[in-house]
Formats: C-alpha cells, structure tokens, sequence
C-alpha cells in the first residue's frame, strides 16, 4: 500500500486549511447564490479547526495518475515489451498506466482503455482494428 502521507508536516495542514477556507469563501459569494442552497462538504457544523482538519484528513486524497513506472521498451531498462509482458515472466503482463511513457493531456483514463484494449487483441492473438479510412486505402495496421 502506498501512503502518501497527508497532512502529516504542519505546513501541509495550513495549505489545507487556508485552501478550504478559500473555497468556503467562494462557495458562499454572492455571485453563486444563485446556484448554492447550502455548504455540503464539509458543512456548515464544521467549524472549529479541529474539526475542520479531521474533515481535511478524511478528504484528503490524491488526483494524480502515475504513469511510466513501469518502462515498456525492448531495451535492457525496459519491464515490459512491447507485448506488455514482464521480461522474464512468462503470462504476467502489465495493463495500466505505468507503461505510458509520460501522462497524458487528456484523461488517463481514456488512454488506460485504449491499452487495455490493444492488450486484449494481443493476448487473444488478434490482429488491431484498422479504420475505414485506412482499409479503404489499403493501409494495414
């Protein structure tokens, strides 16, 4: 398991602070009144600084998706080939993110499916789809 740690430095827990006291201040503007009926996260009983840090440890989590921590190449730095199997490990194959070389501009998510798609074709020996554009020119995969 990976712990990242949160909020365990006192200059951790004062961003968290200062940013979600930002956010109740936005939250609550004028120019949202609008659109708000009432504080949902973390509540308007949240108060005391106490409270409001263990809210902060209870929410406190990660958006970041790590990518290439697992190198997919065919030189001797690489874990996988480009069969995403593991070097040296017959039928362990890796199909997540840590193949990509570097994060994507867009969701990871997306790119995941598209890998795990290419996976599939490859660990059932078919060979990729081609797009009507390129089968129509004769193009292969």
């Amino acid at each position: 398991m990976i712990d990242p740690n949160y909020l365990a430095e006192t200059y951790d827990r004062e961003v968290y602070l200062e940013a979600l006291e930002m956010a109740r201040q936005l939250g609550h503007s004028d120019a949202l009144a609008d659109w708000r009926h009432r504080e949902m996260l973390p509540g308007g009983a949240c108060q005391s600084e106490a409270d409001r840090l263990m809210f902060l440890q209870q929410a406190a989590f990660t958006h970041h998706h790590p990518v290439g921590t697992c190198k997919m190449g065919v030189d001797i730095d690489a874990v996988v080939g480009p069969d995403l199997c593991v070097r040296g490990m017959e039928g362990l194959y890796v199909i997540d993110a840590s193949v990509m070389p570097s994060i994507t501009t867009g969701p990871v998510n997306a790119a995941v499916i598209a890998i795990a798609e290419r996976a599939s074709d490859l660990l059932r020996g078919r060979h990729p789809l081609v797009s009507r554009e390129a089968a129509l020119s004769g193009i292969s995969a």
